[in-house]
């Protein structure tokens, strides 16, 4: 088992994720990976498998304290930098996720790895600006509307605040926001402010334990700049003394999402790799 840090700014920063890489025999249950993942109260968990028939790319399955997630990018990256730097010969910058076989490609832009991604087309309505100021715990007035549900692969409800001061004055109803979010097939909500032009702030909020806030949410981020039509800078962290950073390229109809990547143990980074 590895613990990287990924999108931080320096190698004290960035959000956590567990990396376990399970052997071809390996029988663990979806039970028993999410009691795992539990019991490590980290911010998520990432189990890396091979494909049944020992062939074509490695397998990511995804799991937060509370819940399994179709898509976590920044376990994404962490287990694309585990995968290379441990010189896996099967690996070839390429990996699918569990839940829906979705392919996620990997490549170097500077000193950041960025993963690259195919946006999917949603349908889904957002709740009332009313109830979701509600779960959020402000006033209506503090929501520039509309709010609209974005996804690059998990969904998020993309919720712009009026300033930087009420985007950090949020004390969300959790427990509210995570039911809201089961019933509804969404994964939580993000919160963003506009700060200059391509750059914004953000705060995700998907987890039941206020200690576990995102310092930084790569699917939100993919999310926003879909929502957005452009590419894009996302800070996060800020209020948690975790400054990230994450950036968003959009090119020939995917999305790039990427930041630095480092392991908590030595503090390895991406940018080591050859």
């Amino acid at each position: 088992m590895k613990r990287y840090r990924c999108f931080g700014t320096d190698p004290n920063s960035g959000n956590e994720a567990l990396v376990l890489l399970l052997s071809v025999s390996s029988e663990w249950s979806i039970e028993e990976r999410q009691e795992f993942a539990a019991s490590k109260l980290a911010n998520a968990c990432v189990f890396i498998t091979s494909n049944e028939d020992d062939a074509g790319p490695y397998v990511l399955d995804f799991y937060y304290p509370h819940a399994r997630s179709p898509l976590c990018l920044h376990a994404s990256l962490a287990a694309a930098h585990y995968l290379h730097t441990h010189g896996i010969a099967k690996y070839s910058g390429s990996v699918l996720t569990s839940m829906d076989r979705r392919l996620l490609s990997f490549k170097h832009s500077g000193n950041e790895l960025h993963v690259s991604v195919n946006p999917g087309q949603l349908t889904m309505l957002s709740p009332p600006i009313n109830t979701i100021a509600k779960m959020l715990g402000c006033a209506e007035s503090a929501i520039k509307p509309p709010a609209v549900i974005a996804s690059i692969g998990s969904p998020k409800l993309l919720v712009e605040m009026v300033s930087t001061d009420e985007l950090y004055a949020l004390r969300p109803r959790l427990q509210e926001v995570v039911d809201w979010g089961k019933q509804s097939s969404v994964s939580g909500i993000y919160a963003y402010a506009h700060r200059e032009p391509d750059k914004y702030e953000g705060r995700n909020f998907n987890h039941l334990d206020e200690n576990l806030e995102d310092a930084a949410t790569g699917v939100a981020a993919g999310a926003l700049s879909v929502l957005l039509a452009k590419s894009i800078t996302v800070s996060q962290g800020v209020r948690l003394g975790n400054r990230c950073q994450i950036s968003v390229y959009r090119q020939d109809g995917s999305i790039s999402v990427g930041g630095m990547v480092f392991e908590a143990s030595n503090t390895a980074s991406a940018s080591d790799w050859s």
